[in-house]
């Protein structure tokens, strides 16, 4: 076995202990590191790893547009995201735009390993942790517990409503957000479907009038 990686973190201490702990295993070759979305997306189309290890939040481009990409470029390359961010939210989102695997930054070098491992080998990786915060999250909107609108909207989607009542495009929103515009126009569509409406002037509205913003 010999699993090909790049690992891209715009910490280099997260990096380079990522690194070390991959590198620990002779069947594991780093390949490349990159420092930022954009490095990433470059160097996996020009070393066409066997696994990304991508973290989400990265200068240039966020880590979702970088796995839209790789998704409709390079699907071969299995992408494991390891991220700081624990919200169910961001664990859909990662899952949708093609990650294969989710791994909390908490994880230890020997879970960041055999999860690497399991991702090449074709299986899905989510870190127990970030698992029960997924479930606790389902479990909460199936019992209608939150806030009057959240069983409607998620925390991912009340915060893309948010920057539309205050003005912000698709684009800005997916900076501020971290989110490719692609996945910024998924999450609107579903609210104007979740919600009754057609236009973003009246996503904008039921906002103002449910007090979201």
């Amino acid at each position: 076995m010999n699993i090909r990686v790049l690992v891209a973190d715009d910490h280099p201490l997260a990096r380079s202990g990522m690194v070390r702990a991959l590198a620990r295993d002779p069947g594991i070759e780093i390949v490349g590191e990159a420092d930022n979305g954009q490095a990433a997306l470059d160097m996996a189309r020009a070393l066409e790893p066997d696994v990304l290890v991508l973290d989400l939040r990265m200068p240039g481009l966020g880590g979702t547009v970088v796995l839209e990409r790789l998704r409709g470029e390079l699907p071969d390359v299995r992408v494991l995201v390891v991220t700081a961010s624990e919200s169910p939210e961001s664990v859909l989102d990662a899952v949708a735009a093609g990650a294969a695997g989710y791994l909390s930054k908490g994880a230890s070098g020997e879970e960041l390993r055999q999860a690497v491992i399991a991702t090449y080998g074709g299986g899905s990786v989510i870190s127990p942790d970030l698992a029960r915060h997924l479930l606790r999250e389902v479990a909460g909107a199936a019992r209608g517990q939150g806030s009057a609108v959240r069983p409607v909207l998620n925390t991912r989607e009340l915060d893309i409503l948010r920057l539309v009542a205050k003005g912000m495009t698709d684009n800005e929103i997916g900076a501020e957000l971290y989110l490719s515009p692609r996945t910024v126009q998924n999450h609107l569509s579903r609210m104007r479907e979740k919600i009754g409406v057609r236009r973003r002037s009246e996503l904008a509205r039921w906002a103002v009038e449910h007090s979201v913003v």
